[in-house]
């Protein structure tokens, strides 16, 4: 694990940008909850997020599979087999050095499938009042695991 470019603090962050996005959709929403022929916005981030993280996973593992660190070639007791260490192809080395995080991009989109009201609107102020507290909690939840992150990296370098 690399302290400064640590992975937690990368997801957290993409996490919160999400999150901040989706916070200005809803008091977007809220905003116009009486503007006849509004059509309310979700943010969708989550899927996008999951897949970073399965991705990093796989980096790990090709990095874990093609270790730098010398190793004798093994023999298995049971089989016979010898097993060799390997070097990453080039492909490999590739995706390694691939930022994954570039590619994160919360999408907006138009909720086109709620019900609306005689004017056209579709924004349900009750709905979006719960959106907008799970969205802030959820902020906090990341905002103070990033402060975790931070503390314990400062007490590293402090030396405590």
């Amino acid at each position: 694990m690399d302290l400064i470019t640590n992975r937690t603090i990368e997801i957290t962050k993409l996490g919160m940008d999400g999150l901040m996005d989706r916070q200005h959709a809803v008091s977007s929403n809220i905003a116009n909850v009486m503007t006849p022929g509004f059509q309310r916005k979700e943010v969708a981030f989550e899927s996008q997020l999951a897949e970073i993280i399965e991705n990093e996973d796989l980096k790990d593992y090709i990095k874990e599979q093609n270790s730098v660190e010398y190793k004798p070639p093994m023999v298995d007791v049971f089989t016979g087999e010898v097993h060799t260490y390997r070097t990453p192809t080039m492909q490999e080395k590739a995706y390694l050095q691939s930022n994954l995080y570039d590619k994160f991009n919360p999408q907006v989109v138009t909720d086109v499938f709620s019900g609306t009201n005689s004017s056209g609107n579709n924004v349900e102020l009750e709905r979006e009042m719960m959106d907008l507290s799970k969205t802030g909690t959820r902020y906090m939840v990341l905002s103070n695991l990033e402060q975790r992150q931070f503390t314990g990296l400062s007490s590293v370098i402090q030396g405590q």
